[in-house]
């Protein structure tokens, strides 16, 4: 039986090798596209060196311990400046940002004209008039009310602006999820194209358009932007 056994072994052993010498020889000079071979299943395989490596599949991951950081994790790149310039000059935010100035300027104007009024009226008043304290009073409770209403009109207006953005990003964040569930990327990073040509600006400006860009070198087919643009529904145009 051992015998026997040896031979068909031998028998399959041959008929393989041949198999790969024909399909070898059949493969066209120069080309050099791999034979797909599928190794296992194996619920791991060793890595020998000084201390050896013990690779496993956990959760559709590579692990090399038992440590849940001991991952290889799938990593996308967004361009999320290019994204978030693209809403905040949208449409409808643009609209918003013109309607809240435009109420603001209105108001402006009443008390620009409030504001020549008084001055008309205490010029014709004369300082040693029992009327004088009066108009005085009238004109400093003026000078409070535009400045209560400018520092209101200033914090709604850096709310809108904050709105918009946390709105803005939060929509991002949401076709990430979706991207990244598509293309099995666990983790997604914010980044500026290292050839992405600087902004004119003060010198500390310029510092931070620097650290900004995450990556000295990064390769295009990790950059997912694209993909988040066509989630969205939107267009912006790539930056010099």
């Amino acid at each position: 039986m051992r015998n026997a056994a040896a031979i068909v072994a031998a028998s399959v052993l041959s008929s393989a090798l041949t198999a790969f010498l024909v399909i070898g020889l059949q493969t066209p000079a120069g080309a050099r596209e791999p034979l797909a071979v599928d190794l296992g299943p194996a619920e791991a395989f060793i890595l020998t060196g000084k201390t050896d490596l013990r690779i496993t599949n956990t959760d559709g991951r590579i692990s090399w311990s038992k440590e849940p950081t001991s991952r290889a994790f799938a990593l996308g790149t967004v361009h999320v400046g290019r994204i978030l310039g693209a809403l905040l000059e949208s449409e409808s935010n643009t609209r918003e940002r013109e309607e809240f100035a435009a109420t603001n300027a209105a108001k402006k104007s009443d008390f620009d004209q409030r504001y020549k009024e008084l001055v008309e009226k205490a010029k014709a008043t004369d300082r040693e008039s029992p009327e004088f304290p009066a108009v005085r009073e009238q004109f400093e409770e003026f000078q409070r009310e535009f400045s209560q209403w400018s520092q209101a009109t200033e914090t709604q207006g850096q709310e809108l602006v904050a709105h918009q953005y946390d709105t803005a990003y939060a929509s991002i964040r949401e076709a990430v999820e979706v991207v990244a569930d598509k293309r099995h990327v666990d983790l997604v990073m914010r980044f500026v194209p290292p050839s992405e040509k600087l902004r004119a600006g003060e010198e500390a400006e310029l510092a931070q358009q620097l650290q900004a860009r995450t990556f000295l070198r990064v390769p295009e087919s990790i950059d997912i932007t694209e993909d988040i643009l066509t989630e969205m529904n939107i267009k912006a145009p790539k930056k010099d």
